[in-house]
Formats: structure tokens, sequence, C-alpha cells
């Protein structure tokens, strides 16, 4: 669902575009280290979808 209702991309600041380094943890099971990005609603529609799943 959030897939559905957010666009997620890369942090920007001071108008630059950060890449996050790719820098997996080691370890039987092997995941990114933590990393910012953007994460903002696609639309007025989507907007009202979250706050209304948020006040069932």
């Amino acid at each position: 669902m959030s897939l559905a209702v957010f666009d997620i991309s890369k942090v920007v600041e001071n108008g630059v575009e950060i890449t996050p380094e790719v820098d997996p943890t080691s370890g039987t099971i092997s995941h990114p280290k933590p990393f910012k990005c953007s994460i903002r609603p696609r639309s007025a529609k989507a907007i009202a979808l979250i706050q209304q799943d948020a006040n069932y």
C-alpha cells in the first residue's frame, strides 16, 4: 500500500541530489545500512486515502 500512495526518491540537500552509498552489512542476512530518502504523497487523492486509513 505504501508504494501506491507515496513517491520515494533520493533526498535533496542544498540543491544537490544525494545518492546513498551501496555498503551492505555483513552476515548471514545482508541489508543496506541506514540512508536518507524523500517520501512524499503522490497526490491529493493519495493524501485523502492516507488520512482515511489513519482515522480507521
